[in-house]
């Protein structure tokens, strides 16, 4: 009786709160556009967790259509562009094995504060930091191949000297730096690999990429 309460109190609380955001975002951004935008996330959200894939498909094209001449089209289109070019990259690079695929649209994603496992990876998000210390990793496999994508946000990376390591970073406007090379403007790119990096047991390919923000990798 007192967890069935508990529920239902809950619930009205997540209804107020629901309810109260959909009022204040369709005051400033229409209730269309609003409204297109939920459809666009929610069929992401299907897509992601292995559901049907026609109903995640027509969520997001339906939501499409819902902001299409709205003021939001312009980001809603990057934003799908993005998430589609990190998809496309990451079965193009994706090895044999487990291959992990994480996605955020806002948030801070850290690697930085404890040990943790060295794996093939795929990350992408639309707002916000990322913050990688490989000197805490801990490699269990020969080769790793590691994909870090973001639209708008920055980028830091921590490499220790004695591992071996392929960068490719590109960031479209903003800086980028790279193993002792700078980059700002518009069309950054640099290519760089550690100097024992062919003849190295183990190896790992790092691809880092931003639409706009900062790329910040340093050897230490």
């Amino acid at each position: 009786m007192e967890d069935n309460r508990n529920n239902r109190n809950k619930n009205t609380y997540l209804i107020l709160i629901a309810a109260g955001a959909f009022i204040i975002l369709e005051r400033f951004v229409g209730f269309w556009n609003l409204l297109g935008l939920l459809m666009i996330l929610y069929g992401v959200h299907v897509l992601r967790g292995g559901g049907s894939s026609k109903k995640g498909y027509f969520l997001v094209i339906a939501g499409a259509f819902f902001v299409a001449g709205g003021p939001l089209a312009l980001i809603i289109g990057i934003v799908l562009i993005s998430l589609g070019l990190f998809y496309k990259k990451s079965k193009d690079l994706q090895q044999d094995g487990a291959f992990m695929q994480k996605q955020s649209l806002v948030g801070s994603i850290r690697y930085d504060r404890e040990p943790w496992v060295l794996r093939n990876m795929s990350v992408w998000h639309a707002v916000g930091e990322m913050r990688f210390d490989f000197s805490l990793a801990l490699q269990e496999e020969k080769e790793v191949t590691i994909i870090l994508q973001g639209m708008i946000g920055n980028l830091s990376i921590i490499l220790p000297e004695d591992m071996a390591v392929s960068i490719e970073g590109s960031v479209q406007a903003g800086s980028l730096y790279v193993g002792g090379v700078k980059r700002e403007g518009i069309g950054n790119k640099i290519s760089w690999q550690t100097p024992h990096y062919d003849s190295a047991d183990t190896k790992v390919k790092l691809v880092a990429s931003y639409l706009v923000g900062e790329v910040n990798i340093k050897v230490v």
